[in-house]
């Protein structure tokens, strides 16, 4: 039992990585798999215990925020097809199948960073070869990404794990007793710092030093020989006002490295206070700022709010690039305060000396994800939720905590109650596979321009993937590429419900114009111009959009405003735009 745990464990956190994106099916049914055997061996081994199991405070927390999470997002439209959710459930709920096999078996813990030690060389090995020019990034805009495809969240990554690998070269004898290995994680620490440079990523480079930063302090007692140097009141004032004034001056210099971006973030949580005031106690439900934000940011510009540096930095946003203000909106001040209590309980208690060195790596990459998650989006990428579920646990099971022993009657109860959940949660994330294969298959036939097999496919795919944003957007796009505009309308209209896309905007608004519904075609342009306003295409369909009503002043003056507009990135589509809007000016100036 305990080998085969020993080997599915790392084999689950390497195909939890390889898995993260959606479309891979195949890896995503050996992910959901695994679940399952880890779940049985999890159950058979609960089951031989006839005692009293203990459980930290902590983890009371954990298991509160959970079922928070599950009660809060229930009951509402998109529960059942919402995979980022059910992802996010899933592997927080893993986390009592790891203090199940851990039984304060260290080699458990070992084998667990075997596993992201495997997933951080695939993602270094990947990220040095795109750099090189071996192989080419997914996302073509940028020259790195490993497997991630951007090279923030790869950078991210990296940052993240490497706390472990400092901890694995100072204690090396202690825990692998390899001078090899050593060697391979002093290189691969080394290579990991170069990639983290070179990505250019403010918020991977201070997550890397933070974290760095924490196992240094702890393996030379920093904090000792501080207290030790500042004691008297002087000091301690001298040195907290140059320390204030360090951090001024880095985050001065880290804004204007790349101001434009950093403005950006300002304005998306400027735009976004105003969706966290919605619901304040039990926010508006997972998944709800993909799908509201751009709707907020364009009514922002139509009252004419903006400004040109905001009008210049504002683009199509599914994310809030702070962790902590997304969970407000989407989880309310019930599920934000349930998370920091977790936090407080991880980063604000000791540690037990005979695991120490897990629990220094553990808390100092926690450190660093926190700490990226301020401007980031670590929760959304599965390898990164599951390595802050594996520092929790780590830092939980290894820490002195308080204790409260669970009867067996009520550990049957809470047995049931997790059972439920991660059947359920496994259950749907199936049909989530079985529906991504039809939207794949789907998706080749229309690329091929077979729009009936695509579309049958599509049917097929709908009845697992109804509320799926993406899913849904691409189905009415078929639709109305078949030229089926009424049916296609219905679809594009959740599809902006679900995720505000403006090119599912522009798409609804293309079909109302093929159906002469010329008011409701002019509502989705404007909404779609707004959400990305430095964008002239959305401004050009309603220019032309006017022509064909035969309202000549609004067409005029929808060219002047796209002659005036500058474009974030200047291209070929934007000047022949531009001929046409002066000609289109010409004629009706006369």
């Amino acid at each position: 039992m305990r080998l085969a745990q020993k080997i599915l464990i790392p084999l689950f956190i390497i195909v939890s990585h390889l898995a993260m994106n959606e479309t891979s099916v195949l890896l995503r049914g050996v992910f959901y798999l695994l679940v399952i055997i880890l779940s049985c061996l999890a159950i058979v081994e609960l089951r031989k215990n006839k005692g009293k199991v203990k459980i930290a405070i902590p983890e009371i927390l954990l298991l509160s925020y959970i079922l928070y999470l599950i009660l809060n997002n229930l009951f509402r439209s998109t529960f059942f097809t919402n995979h980022d959710l059910h992802n996010y459930l899933t592997l927080f709920l893993l986390y009592y199948v790891f203090k199940i096999s851990y039984k304060n078996d260290n080699e458990i813990l070992k084998y667990i960073f075997y596993g992201f030690y495997t997933t951080f060389s695939i993602e270094l090995i990947i990220g040095f070869s795109q750099f090189l020019g071996l192989f080419s990034n997914v996302d073509s805009k940028f020259i790195i990404g490993g497997l991630f495809g951007n090279p923030g969240a790869f950078a991210g990554y990296l940052a993240i794990f490497a706390p472990y690998l400092m901890v694995a070269i100072f204690y090396n004898k202690q825990l692998f007793k390899s001078e090899n290995f050593q060697y391979t994680t002093i290189f691969f620490l080394f290579c990991s710092t170069i990639m983290i440079i070179v990505s250019n990523s403010r918020g991977a480079w201070v997550a890397f030093i933070l974290g760095v930063g924490y196992i240094l302090y702890e393996k030379y007692e920093i904090g000792n020989y501080l207290s030790e140097k500042l004691k008297s009141a002087t000091t301690k004032i001298l040195t907290s006002t140059i320390l204030f004034f360090t951090i001024i001056f880095i985050s001065i210099v880290l804004y204007n490295y790349k101001p434009q971006s950093a403005f950006g973030r300002l304005f998306i949580w400027k735009v976004s206070k105003t969706m966290a005031m919605e619901k304040p106690l039990f926010g508006k439900g997972f998944g709800s700022f993909e799908a509201d934000y751009s709707k907020v940011q364009a009514n922002y510009f139509l009252n004419n709010k903006g400004t040109s540096n905001e009008i210049q930095v504002a683009d199509y946003v599914t994310v809030a690039y702070n962790e902590f203000l997304e969970m407000f909106i989407e989880s309310g001040v019930i599920g934000l305060l349930l998370f920091v209590s977790i936090l407080y309980f991880a980063l604000g208690k000791k540690y037990n000396s005979k695991t120490s060195k897990h629990h220094i790596s553990a808390k100092a990459s926690l450190v660093s994800l926190l700490a990226l998650s301020m401007v980031s989006y670590p929760f959304r990428l599965m390898p990164n939720i599951l390595l802050l579920v594996v520092c929790l646990f780590i830092i939980f099971n290894t820490g002195q905590y308080k204790t409260i022993s669970i009867a067996l009657k009520l550990r049957k109860g809470l047995f049931l109650l997790w059972f439920i959940a991660i059947s359920g949660l496994i259950f749907l994330g199936g049909r989530h596979v079985l529906g991504t294969y039809y939207f794949k298959k789907g998706y080749a036939k229309v690329l091929n321009q077979d729009f009936d097999s695509g579309i049958t496919n599509y049917k097929k795919a709908h009845v697992y993937l109804g509320n799926n944003g993406n899913f849904i957007f691409y189905y009415g796009a078929a639709l109305y590429l078949n030229q089926n505009y009424s049916k296609s309308i219905p679809y594009l209209q959740r599809a902006v419900d679900l995720r505000s896309d403006p090119n599912a905007f522009i798409t609804l608004g293309n079909s109302f114009k093929a159906l002469n519904r010329y008011d409701k075609a002019e509502k989705a342009y404007q909404t779609a111009a707004n959400i990305i306003p430095s964008r002239i295409y959305p401004k050009y369909l309603l220019a032309n959009l006017y022509v064909k009503m035969q309202q000549p002043d609004k067409a005029l003056n929808m060219a002047k405003t796209i002659l005036n507009s500058k474009e974030k990135v200047p291209t070929t589509a934007g000047d022949e735009i531009k001929i046409e809007m002066k000609l289109l000016i010409k004629k009706y100036s006369k």
